[in-house]
This record gives structure tokens, sequence and C-alpha cells, in this order.
């Protein structure tokens, strides 16, 4: 199911251009001197947006960008990061393998939507989520790095479990002209603390005589940009207070970056919108063993390997049985091109993955809503006994 590179999602206009200036006085433009790169899309890019410049030490650049890769992936090597050469590969798939149903959540109601998927488990995509989100217009490239180009944001745990927090203009420099575009598999913020950083948590960034950056703004301000879509509000997690897990996270990446195949924990469903960008889904149903969804030796659990390594072997057409389907097609598998826009549904106990297609920025929540309290308080009850008699 691979392809070689043959150009971006296509069909959409550049949206303003960034300009990071490094200390060798190269410009480096993200939108305009990259012909892929610029067909980047939101749900209102506005191509009128002006020029942004950040001015970037490079030798500072690279000291900090190998600390925070060998802490947040210690076990891979420097010179790992694009020993596979996925760069070469287009991770996209046709629009006819994307099958999910679409539903729009202004035409179907609540109790609609528990009876057809919710109640019964069954992804969907929902649009129409973001149509009064300011995050429309707040979460392009240009207007985050514009907020947050001081704010550091989590991107990975080192072996110790302690947190690995990259600042925005670092990271996003990264992603220009840092080295994202070779790694295999890039670092991805994936920051389940933004909401609670109610001050900014760095000093101002340095500005060059030509930068016009107002101080960066505390990233507790993302929390006005969206709306819990109105599937989901009714959250009985909200009630355990203090004893909560982390259940919400912003997440902002590269092409190729994105998570290895999971289940989310305690039973708990998900929402996942995608302001910003594509991205790839698979999904398996919870009956499906781990075992048949994995694969031994695989070099690391990221979702660039799995796609390259499992995704074909589950299609092979060895794997085709007297029914005339494949592996894949027995186990259920869900395939999905989430748009600008799009929110994805993501009942409890399915197995999923996510790979970016393109720099993608998103937010996505667990949530113990009525119809799967049940599931959830069972696993919740074994695993986090004291939150489980809040739930219950």
């Amino acid at each position: 199911m691979m392809r070689m590179k043959g150009g971006g999602m296509g069909g959409q206009d550049p949206v303003g251009s960034i300009s990071i200036t490094s200390d060798t006085n190269i410009p480096m433009r993200w939108l305009l001197a990259n012909d892929k790169l610029a067909k980047l899309s939101s749900v209102a890019a506005d191509s009128c947006e002006p020029e942004i410049h950040l001015h970037i030490k490079e030798s500072r650049f690279q000291r900090r960008i190998k600390r925070w890769k060998r802490d947040a992936r210690g076990e891979l090597d420097a010179r790992d990061w694009s020993r596979a050469r996925f760069a070469s590969l287009n991770f996209n798939i046709p629009d006819h393998l994307d099958t999910v149903a679409r539903i729009d959540v202004d035409q179907v109601s609540y109790a609609d939507f528990v009876v057809r998927f919710e109640r019964d488990g069954v992804p969907a995509v929902l649009t129409g989520v973001v149509r009064d989100w300011d995050a429309q217009r707040e979460w392009t490239p240009q207007r985050l790095l514009e907020r947050f180009h001081g704010e550091k944001f989590k991107i990975g745990e080192d072996d110790d479990g302690d947190p690995v927090y990259v600042q925005f203009s670092y990271f996003m420099h990264y992603c220009l002209s840092g080295g994202a575009a070779r790694d295999d598999s890039p670092l991805y913020i994936f920051d389940p603390n933004f909401g609670d950083r109610k001050r900014s948590n760095t000093a101002p960034t340095p500005l060059s005589p030509t930068d016009t950056f107002p101080p960066s703004k505390p990233t507790c301000e993302m929390l006005l940009d969206y709306k819990i879509p109105r599937y989901f509000r009714d959250d009985l997690f909200q009630y355990t207070g203090s004893r909560r897990p982390p259940h919400r996270w912003v997440v902002i990446g590269p092409e190729r970056s994105g998570t290895g195949i999971h289940v989310d924990p305690l039973g708990t469903s998900a929402w996942n919108t995608l302001v910003f960008g594509h991205k790839r889904w698979a999904l398996f149903p919870p009956t499906v063993p781990k075992h048949l969804v994995t694969m031994r030796g695989m070099p690391d659990h990221e979702a660039a390997t799995w796609f390259v390594m499992v995704y074909p072997r589950l299609h092979d057409s060895s794997t085709i049985d007297a029914s005339g389907k494949t592996l894949a097609e027995r186990l259920g598998i869900i395939d999905i091109i989430q748009r600008p826009g799009e929110t994805v549904f993501v009942p409890g106990g399915w197995h999923h993955l996510v790979i970016n297609l393109d720099f993608t920025v998103g937010v996505t929540q667990n949530f113990c809503s009525v119809p799967n309290w049940e599931n959830v308080w069972l696993k919740t009850r074994n695993s986090r006994p004291r939150m489980g008699k809040t739930v219950a």
C-alpha cells in the first residue's frame, strides 16, 4: 500500500508564510519554498495572513534538539532517526478505503448518535463540530507561533518517567527546517497539561530587530479556542475531581509523526478534532487480540513503523481465505483519512493508531459517558479503586 512521494494532500491554497531565520542568515520559508508544504490546510485558512519572522540561533537549536531527542526516545541513536528513510514514502491511501460513517452534528440528535454509534461502540467521523470554534483562525501555524512562541509543550517522557518539554519556537523550527522532514517518525507535541498552565512558563524569547512578536501567552488560553462537542459533554469523569487521570491533549506535529497502536485507558472513549492538516487512522474492534495487530521484532512502536511493517502484512494476498477476505478485512479494520474540521469518535476498547500526513494541529479528550459507564467503572474499579469509588 506504500507509494513513493508525489506531493502533498493536494488542492489547498497556501495560508500565508512563516519565515524563521537562523544565525547563518539563510531565510527558511515554510509554506512558499516547498511545494508539498504549500498545501498545508486549515478549516479557515487565510491567505492574507502576514509573514512571521523569528530569529533562531542555529547552534543553540542543534544542541537542544539533540538533547530532546535523546531524552524523549533514549532507545534511538542520533543517527537512527532517519535510518529507515520513511521520508521517501507516501503514507496516504485512496479515498475509497475510507468507508467510515460521517455525520453532521447539527443534523443528527444526541439520542440518534447514541443509538447508531455510542451504545454499540461504532466509530464515526463528525463534521460541523468546529463551526463556532475560534481555533479555526487561532490554531494556524502563524497564530500559534505568534501567541505561544516562548511557551513549552510536552513531547514525551524520559527513561525515568519525567516529562520532556520543548520551547514552541524551537519546535516549529524543527518542523520547518530542523530535521523533521528527514526523520522517520518526528517529534510530536502531545501535551496533557496545556490547560493547566495559567502563566507563561518561560522567559520572553529573544527577538531580532525585525521581530514583531508580543510576549507569548500562557497555554491555558487554548481552552478558550474550542468547545467540547455536544455529544460528549456529559462526562462522568468530571465528578472525580483531583483523582481524574490526564484526559485532554493538544496535539501538534509534522508529517509522519503520530501515536502507535494502543487502546485508550480505563475503557474510556475519545473524541479527536483536527483543525489543521490531515491524519490517517487505522482502527480494530475490541474483540481483536492484540497479537494480531502487532508484530514481534518491530524496532519501535511508532505509527510510521507500523504502517510500513504491519499494515501490508494484514492486507497481503496470502492472507485471503475461502471467503475471499484478507486478514485485515476479517479483523474488521477501519481506515480513516481525517480532514480539517473533522472529529473522530473512538469507542472504548478499540485498538487504534494515527499518523500525520502533513503538519497537523488538533485536540483530543477521553471521556466516560452513560452508555460506556459500566465498562469504564469495571476497569477503573480494578486498576484505580479509589477513583472507582468516586465514579460509582
